[in-house]
């Protein structure tokens, strides 16, 4: 995916990519030749950026819809939180009625 693209990592510097899976990113550090994977898309967030223009704007495409997929999914969870708590309550009220 983007084999061979020049990276910059806040901490470990220049390196280029080795692998991309769509879930993972390698990258091997021009310092000491260090081999590291981070979570992808989620490292560029804050710690990785691509040198090219092109790249980087597909990161950050990507990082949006994960964001909006994450937002999506955090509304799905309070919506059956909301419903199981709406359902205890309604139990409980059955419970006194019928003492």
């Amino acid at each position: 995916m983007f084999e061979n693209e020049k990276v910059n990592h806040v901490r470990f510097g220049e390196g280029n990519v080795v692998e991309c899976d769509g879930t993972h990113i390698k990258i091997i550090f021009r310092c000491e030749n260090l081999e590291k994977t981070f979570s992808y898309p989620g490292v560029f967030e804050k710690f990785l950026n691509f040198h090219n223009q092109d790249a980087q704007a597909k990161v950050n495409e990507e990082l949006n819809i994960a964001k909006e997929e994450e937002a999506r999914m955090n509304n799905v969870k309070r919506l059956l939180y909301l419903e199981a708590e709406r359902r205890r309550k309604q139990e409980r009220l059955q419970k006194l009625k019928k003492k």
